[in-house]
């Protein structure tokens, strides 16, 4: 009876051990003035005020002296990748230092186009369209290549992003190279950039088709007879005219 009554002693004051560490830990975490949060801290934006806005219009912002394991980490991160102009938006939350890390990416634009509705969005090298919102994004909007549409459609402007997003690595000096891009009336993508270090002009024709007029493109330039040019018609990429 007695090595019976000791393994249920034993017992018990395991699970009584246990119930009252993880009370005591729950209430650490949950009411416990000791972890609060000391700190919030933002990297990669001079918009504090503004991502904070976001974050407060859904009642998730993170505030000093608020409980740490109250604070919704995933919810902010989803908020924050929610906004077109971030990159990137990671969320930590540090126990030992009792802070909140929010570190943020802007967008960096390629090119500016208006739209339909005369409102300015920029392309970033991906082709994601985005609203230029930050400090830093709007006082360089004078000295991005301007992208016009001569229909002043909201389609033509997807066009460029489809291009942009599925041009080769091989080929991606030509967006670091960026002056122009312009489309016609009959949806017609212009580029001028630069190949070799000398200017260029690159008719794409339309979307359709686009991958094949990337490898037509390359296999062209291979050619030793091509290695200076100035004009280069893609829009039929079976007979390609290269000036």
């Amino acid at each position: 009876m007695s090595g019976k009554f000791n393994k249920r002693f034993k017992r018990l004051t395991i699970t009584l051990t246990f119930l009252v560490a993880t009370s005591s830990l729950a209430y650490l975490l949950g009411w416990s003035s000791i972890l609060m949060v000391k700190e919030v801290k933002i990297e990669g934006s001079s918009e504090t005020s503004l991502l904070i806005g976001t974050l407060n219009k859904q009642s998730i912002a993170p505030t000093v002296g608020q409980r740490l394991a109250r604070v919704n980490v995933r919810s902010i991160e989803r908020a924050l990748s929610e906004l077109d102009w971030l990159d990137n938006a990671e969320v930590s939350r540090n126990w030992v230092k009792s802070n909140i890390s929010i570190k943020v990416s802007e967008r960096v634009a390629i090119a500016r186009a208006l739209t339909n509705q005369n409102s300015i969005v920029n392309f970033d090298s991906s082709g994601f369209l985005f609203t230029p919102t930050s400090i830093n994004q709007m006082k360089n909007q004078a000295a991005l290549p301007l992208i016009s549409s001569a229909n002043n459609a909201q389609q033509d402007l997807s066009d460029v992003a489809l291009l942009l997003q599925k041009i080769p690595a091989d080929l991606e000096y030509l967006i670091a190279d960026l002056d122009q891009i312009s489309i016609t009336k009959a949806g017609y993508i212009l580029m001028s950039s630069a190949i070799n270090n000398r200017p260029v002009r690159i008719n794409w024709g339309t979307v359709e088709q686009i991958d094949q007029k990337f490898a037509v493109l390359l296999a062209l330039l291979k050619l030793p007879e091509n290695k200076v040019i100035s004009q280069v018609d893609l829009s039929q990429p079976d007979a390609p005219i290269v000036k």
